[in-house]
C-alpha cells in the first residue's frame, strides 16, 4: 500500500513539475528572411503564446506576414500590385481571401534589422512569407504547423503512406 501511495506522489509531483516547465519556457521561433526565401528556425511549435523574430539577412526591405490556411504554401490567392504606368508585373498574396486567415505581421523593415511581435496561435497549418509585390513568387514562404500543448508531455508523430498505415516516425511533441 505504501508503495501505491509513493508512486503515485513521486507522479503527481514530476507531472506538476513539468507542467511549471512547460508554462514558464518562453516559446519563440526566429525567421531569417532573405533575398528570396524565409526560413524559420523550425517548422513545428506548440500552440499558445509565441514570440516571432523576424530577422531580414537580405539586401532589401522585407515584412512578415502570418496568415492560418489549409493551402500549400505555394498556392496562396494571388492579386495584382499596383500597376506602374497601367501595366501589371508583379503579384501580392491576397490577404483578404476567405481561404485564409491573417493572424498579424510585422511591417516593412530594413535590412540588416530584426523586428519581434508575439501572437497566440492555434492548432493548424500557418504561412510566414513576405508580401512585398512579387517576393511571395519568388518564394518568400515557409510553412509552420502548430500542434497542441499537452502539459509537458511527448508524444509521436506519424506520417501515414497509402494503403500502408502510419510507418514513418518523423519525431515527438514535446
Amino acid at each position: 500500500m505504501f508503495a501505491l501511495f509513493f508512486l503515485t506522489f513521486v507522479c503527481l509531483v514530476f507531472n506538476q513539475f513539468a507542467i511549471a516547465q512547460t508554462e514558464t519556457r518562453e516559446k519563440r521561433i526566429t525567421i531569417v528572411l532573405k533575398d528570396f526565401y524565409v526560413h524559420p528556425n523550425t517548422t513545428q511549435a506548440k500552440t499558445g503564446r509565441l514570440t516571432l523574430e523576424a530577422v531580414n539577412e537580405g539586401m532589401s526591405i522585407h515584412e512578415l506576414v502570418i496568415l492560418k490556411t489549409d493551402l500549400n504554401p505555394s498556392a496562396l490567392p494571388r492579386k495584382e500590385a499596383t500597376p506602374h504606368q497601367g501595366i501589371v508585373t508583379e503579384y501580392l498574396v491576397n490577404e483578404d481571401d476567405a481561404r485564409i486567415t491573417t493572424i498579424d505581421e510585422i511591417e516593412e523593415f530594413p535590412a540588416g534589422t530584426s523586428q519581434k511581435k508575439t501572437v497566440v496561435l492555434d492548432p493548424g497549418h500557418y504561412v510566414p512569407f513576405c508580401n512585398i509585390p512579387g517576393y511571395y513568387d519568388k518564394g518568400m514562404y515557409a510553412s509552420l504547423h502548430i500542434v497542441p500543448q499537452f502539459n509537458g508531455l511527448s508524444f509521436p508523430l506519424f506520417t501515414s503512406s497509402g494503403n500502408s498505415g502510419m510507418k514513418k516516425h518523423y519525431g515527438f511533441i514535446h
